[in-house]
């Protein structure tokens, strides 16, 4: 008698081989135990020779025989695993340093937005030890307290003042006429701790203050209001002092007042070189110097216009050597350099004292 897988027809013969073909592909679709790195990535050609040895075709006789199995993993060694693109890629090379005024300024800004805040007291004071070259005067140091809520009297120790040891009225006070709060006609350091330290919305609030009170007779144009909005931004960063962030946003800010521009190289009165953020107050060319690196306030130059060569095309304040007639006398040619600011609880007292 024949064996029963040769009575079967063709077409069932078909059936059964395409049905053992769906449960060989089931199977292999079907989670598995995760098993050593060198199945998981073991290629369809190994994969469909597995699957053939496996097939059994129907009307064969195979003696009882167990299909054959897969053969055994290559042993795991300890070598380390061939490093990932990741690993052996190229690494990028540095960002070179920015050389162009804009991005110098825009670094400075930002290093001086992240220095320590030397949070200040209502009731204590910001003091700041500088020299103090030119203006027809003898180069001096020169030594001050402003109180950081401006309704405490602050002290100038400068010997070209009186006789060197001088009050500073504090911007707000009872005497009449006295500003009563304070905003960028009575500045104070609590005032400027309150700026935006967004430099966008700092530069709107810089040009849209109220500083009629400070023309009379005069109409307030907007070049007027530009250069007053620069003053002020001179004004803290001179002689109040501002928080890191407000610092930070104030450079940029200043730097974006119409009739500003920024010069990457201007030096203050001890010499250090630094990005400078230059504009006019009345009649002067006024530089506001800072660090290249850490964005600290290095000092300020002030030069007479009238010392200078026009101005260029763009109608932005001259750039370069300040004045022809620096540090011989001819000519006004102002300038300072911060040697030491901090916040300290009382006048005359000093960092670390």
């Amino acid at each position: 008698m024949n064996n029963m897988p040769e009575m079967l027809s063709a077409g069932r013969q078909r059936f059964l081989k395409e049905h053992l073909m769906s449960e060989i592909a089931a199977e292999a679709k079907a989670p598995r135990p995760r098993r050593r790195l060198v199945w998981l990535v073991a290629s369809p050609l190994a994969v469909g020779a597995l699957a053939a040895v496996t097939l059994v075709v129907p009307g064969r006789d195979h003696g009882g025989s167990a299909p054959a199995a897969p053969a055994p993993a290559a042993p795991a060694t300890s070598a380390s695993p061939a490093p990932t693109a990741s690993a052996t890629a190229t690494p990028l090379p540095p960002r070179p340093e920015p050389t162009d005024p804009a991005g110098l300024l825009s670094r400075a800004a930002k290093a001086a937005a992240s220095r320590p805040d030397p949070r200040a007291a209502n009731t204590r004071f910001v003091y700041r030890r500088e020299i103090q070259d030119g203006a027809r005067e003898a180069r001096h140091e020169r030594k001050s307290w402003f109180p950081a809520d401006g309704r405490s009297e602050g002290l100038i120790l400068d010997p070209t003042m009186g006789d060197g040891r001088n009050p500073w009225p504090a911007p707000l006070s009872d005497r009449p006429g006295a500003p009563r709060t304070a905003g960028f006609d009575a500045l104070t350091y609590e005032f400027v701790a309150g700026l935006p330290t967004d430099p966008q919305q700092l530069l709107q609030q810089l040009l849209s203050a109220d500083r009629s009170k400070r023309v009379a007779g005069v109409p307030l144009t907007q070049k007027l209001s530009n250069q007053f909005a620069f003053a002020d931004v001179q004004t803290i960063f001179q002689n109040i002092s501002a928080p890191p962030a407000v610092a930070g946003a104030l450079m940029e800010a200043a730097a974006r007042i119409p009739g500003t521009s920024v010069v990457a190289d201007e030096a203050d009165a001890a010499g250090r070189h630094g990005v400078a953020v230059v504009g006019t107050n009345g009649t002067m060319r006024v530089s506001l110097i800072f660090d290249k690196d850490t964005g600290a306030f290095l000092g300020v130059r002030e030069v007479l216009l009238s010392d200078l060569s026009p101005a260029g095309p763009d109608g932005l304040p001259p750039a370069g050597n300040p004045s022809p007639g620096a540090g011989n006398g001819k000519g006004y040619d102002y300038a300072t350099a911060v040697l030491a600011s901090a916040v300290v609880d009382h006048t005359e007292a000093e960092p670390g004292s």
